[in-house]
């Protein structure tokens, strides 16, 4: 039997091939649920009870995501030392009542994330109609930063962003440009 090789057409057949591969992979490292948001809705709503939270958009990236975009910029954001970053909005739902969180304890509602994080607000912005939280979250015991979440209240839309990762490794990363700047300075 004599077999006849088209060489472009096999290489065609072989990119097609390698296409639905990556988007199986990049597909199954990113998912449009909320639940990584449910403990955290949840705690919400059990300290603001006149309110509840609708969900309008999620989306969450995994690793292999994070690494994929990492090498489409060349590797010029380092984001592949992120593990997750998720992101939800919900509709703020509070029957006609002035919605303020102000009385929230974020730390607490962000304790399902990990018990072995400590939480601390860094940025709390209070104006009138929009309210900004900003977390790190930090491991004690290897005194590193592991966790950054964030929420925003704007009128009646609550966006919640948790991002996790070697965040110890990204910013000794964006530094290393002052750093090398300093010391060609100092070198002159």
């Amino acid at each position: 039997m004599d077999y006849h090789f088209n060489g472009e057409k096999e290489t065609v057949i072989m990119k097609k091939i390698l296409l639905v591969i990556v988007l199986t992979q990049l597909a199954a490292c990113m998912s449009f649920s909320d639940r990584s948001f449910r403990s955290a809705r949840n705690s919400i709503q059990e300290q603001v009870p006149d309110i509840s939270l609708e969900k309008e958009f999620a989306i969450s990236l995994g690793n292999s995501m994070l690494g994929f975009l990492d090498v489409l910029t060349l590797n010029e954001t380092d984001i592949s030392e992120l593990d997750h970053v998720q992101l939800a909005i919900y509709n703020v739902e509070s029957d006609g009542q002035k919605i303020d969180f102000n009385e929230i304890d974020f730390s607490d509602t962000l304790r399902s994330r990990g018990e072995n994080l400590y939480w601390e607000t860094i940025v709390r912005v209070r104006k009138e109609g929009e309210q900004v939280w900003v977390l790190v979250g930090m491991d004690v015991e290897r005194n590193s930063l592991d966790a950054v979440s964030v929420f925003f209240l704007e009128n009646s839309e609550l966006v919640m962003i948790n991002v996790d990762g070697d965040f110890d490794h990204m910013i000794e990363f964006a530094l290393r440009p002052a750093s090398d700047s300093r010391r060609d300075n100092d070198a002159s």
